[in-house]
């Protein structure tokens, strides 16, 4: 339980403190926000014409419209500009939740990869090293490729999730390798 608990919390440490860096200080992630000059009359008309916050996609069809006329509509629409908007009606600027949020998803996600290591039995420093790098690609492939890839979010966004995953779970999966390999 120790060995969980422990590599568990300087995995999350180590996860989360790339993160951060990868954010905050590096840069890696400075592509995946365009700029506008619009900005400002962009705002206005979605402040003006969205009631509740959400994610949108434009153009798009009320939950429940019949295949045929989704169809229809795909037709109609294909070649035409989209978007998909997270709108939020008032900016916060405290991230104290946020922050601790992310970090108990470090914490679970490390949890739960210390749970798969303590279950091997050859925990040499390279199975315990690539099982968890291996947690980080899945998590990138699933989440980030595969999850966003109807949306075509392109490699702008993408590198920067990708640098992170082999990063932020490589930096953890040298501790956790290191840590396990202990006797």
């Amino acid at each position: 339980m120790k060995k969980i608990i422990i590599g568990s919390l300087v995995g999350a440490i180590l996860l989360f403190g790339w993160q951060a860096a990868s954010w905050m200080v590096m840069g890696i992630h400075e592509k995946a926000m365009k700029h506008t000059t619009a900005q400002d009359s962009i705002l206005s008309v979605l402040s003006n014409s969205l009631t509740e916050e959400g994610q949108y996609l434009l153009p798009n069809m009320p939950v429940g419209t019949p295949h045929s006329e989704m169809e229809e509509f795909m037709k109609k629409n294909e070649g035409k500009p989209w978007a998909v908007i997270n709108y939020h009606k008032a900016h916060k600027i405290d991230m104290v939740m946020p922050i601790i949020r992310a970090f108990l998803i470090c914490l679970v996600c490390m949890w739960l990869c210390c749970l798969v290591i303590g279950k091997m039995t050859d925990r040499r420093f390279y199975n315990v090293f690539t099982t968890t790098l291996t947690f980080g690609l899945i998590s990138f492939l699933s989440v980030w490729y595969m999850g966003h890839n109807w949306m075509s979010i392109g490699w702008d966004v993408l590198t920067g999730e990708l640098i992170d995953s082999i990063a932020g779970w490589g930096l953890a999966g040298i501790w956790l390798g290191w840590w396990y390999g202990q006797k």
